[in-house]
């Protein structure tokens, strides 16, 4: 059963999932592709600006949530660049 600030927290999400897919849209274009010579340190990069951007978020998420909701589209897009360069399939005939 939801309480009320479980309510509160689901409406809060509802209304902000566009800032949260387009966050993962916009963190998953400025990922490193795959087959680059430099994925490594791109790579790198890439983590740490979404850690900078994690902290810079906590700190104004009072005053603009929606810095909230699109850090969490990036974090989702952050994990589906680490699972798709690890998760390989092969089809063997």
């Amino acid at each position: 059963m939801l309480t009320a600030y479980d309510e509160v927290i689901t409406m809060e999400l509802m209304q902000n999932i566009n800032f949260v897919v387009l966050g993962f849209l916009v963190w998953l274009f400025i990922a490193p592709r795959r087959n680059s010579s430099r994925y490594g340190e791109l790579f790198l990069a890439y983590m740490t600006t979404l850690l900078c951007s994690l902290v810079g978020s906590t700190e104004i998420i009072m005053v603009k949530p929606v810095a909230f909701f699109f850090t969490i589209g990036g974090v989702l897009a952050f994990f589906y660049v680490v699972v798709r360069k690890t998760v390989t399939i092969a089809i063997r005939k």
